[in-house]
């Protein structure tokens, strides 16, 4: 008991472990070293162990919500929104795994920071629909309004990035944000949330691109192993499974979808959850259930039919919607709903 004691005293801090990693990351931008040494590889690793363990801390202490708003949280724990982004820029440089799992796992943190980011009102920037490389390229000329318009986001968005580095600047470097006003704190800390949406985008961007040039490689190579030149008939698309990085698990987890730490990343599909409700007898089969779209028909149906009588000057009809209007008139909206309330 004593010694579980002292290691809790010895644990590490969530902000030490968020601090720490990044400062490696600081360290790691700036380092004048090839990127796939083996000293860099295993300062990059350290970090991103770092960034895991910290992400787990932070859903065991159940800082975030998908109720609340940014201006609810703390201003000490905004940062830790970062979390996702910062493993997703790591992730990219790590050199000793396969690239594309790689590249996949560095997309599925990137998506899942951006619907973080939006969920807590952070931006309003639209975030990528699943980019998955296409097998065959579309023939035919480029949509020349899409890039123009695609090049006008990437001027503002490198704007926007210029105005937010002046004024997190002016209001001082990271490492000494902790000595400053609390004011001071959450401006610099919602910046650099801003920013890192600006470069999560363009990350994506750049992943999309890499991802279709992998698998454009892969079919070359097996057409090479096969021994012919011929190009080979369009694969049949099979639904890929989400990418599962190490801290999404199926247990500790928030509405029984979502993944430890990422509440916006779903570790198994919805039919997979609702198999697996029907199996613990926690949910009927939809054959015993009514689906929400004909519970809505029905009470449109109803809605139809006594606009109709009252159309018609039913005097019944007539009647109760006027009962039903004084009643409203006199009774507060869920004042008579007392269930789950205590």
């Amino acid at each position: 008991m004593e010694k579980k004691a002292d290691d809790a005293r010895e644990a590490p801090k969530l902000s030490e472990i968020f601090e720490d990693s990044w400062r490696i990351k600081q360290e790691l931008d700036n380092v004048d070293k090839p990127t796939n040494s083996k000293s860099y590889q295993d300062t990059l690793q350290k970090a991103i162990k770092m960034l895991e363990q910290a992400t787990v801390m932070v859903s065991q202490l159940n800082l975030f919500s998908s109720n609340e708003q940014l201006e609810e949280l703390p201003t000490t724990d905004i940062r830790y929104l970062l979390l996702p982004a910062l493993l997703g820029c790591l992730s990219l440089k790590v050199t000793e795994e396969d690239r594309l799992t790689v590249v996949e796992r560095s997309k599925t943190y990137f998506i899942d920071f951006l619907r973080r980011c939006r969920q807590y009102g952070v931006t309003e920037e639209e975030i990528p629909e699943d980019p998955e490389p296409r097998p065959h390229p579309p023939k035919g000329r480029p949509d020349l309004m899409a890039m123009q318009a695609n090049r006008e986001d990437k001027i503002r968005r490198y704007k926007e990035a210029k105005e937010m580095e002046k004024r997190m600047k002016a209001l001082g470097a990271h490492a000494e944000m902790r000595n400053k006003p609390e004011d001071v704190q959450r401006e610099y800390y919602v910046l650099c949330l801003k920013k890192w949406v600006g470069t999560a985008l363009e990350e994506l961007a750049g992943i999309q691109q890499e991802m279709e040039i992998l698998h454009h490689m892969a079919r070359m190579k097996s057409r090479q192993e096969q021994g012919t030149n011929a190009e080979p008939e369009p694969p049949k698309e099979k639904p890929r499974q989400p990418m599962k990085p190490f801290i999404l698990t199926r247990d500790a987890i928030q509405a029984q979808v979502f993944g430890a730490g990422y509440p916006s990343v779903p570790t198994m599909t919805l039919e997979e959850f609702y198999q697996k409700e029907i199996a613990e007898g926690k949910i009927l089969p939809n054959s015993q259930n009514p689906t929400p779209v004909s519970q809505r028909e029905e009470a449109e149906r109803k809605e139809q039919e006594k606009e109709e009588a009252i159309e018609r000057d039913d005097p019944e009809a007539l009647r109760k919607a006027r009962e039903w209007d004084d009643f409203k008139d006199t009774h507060k909206r869920g004042c008579g709903n007392r269930e789950n309330m205590g």
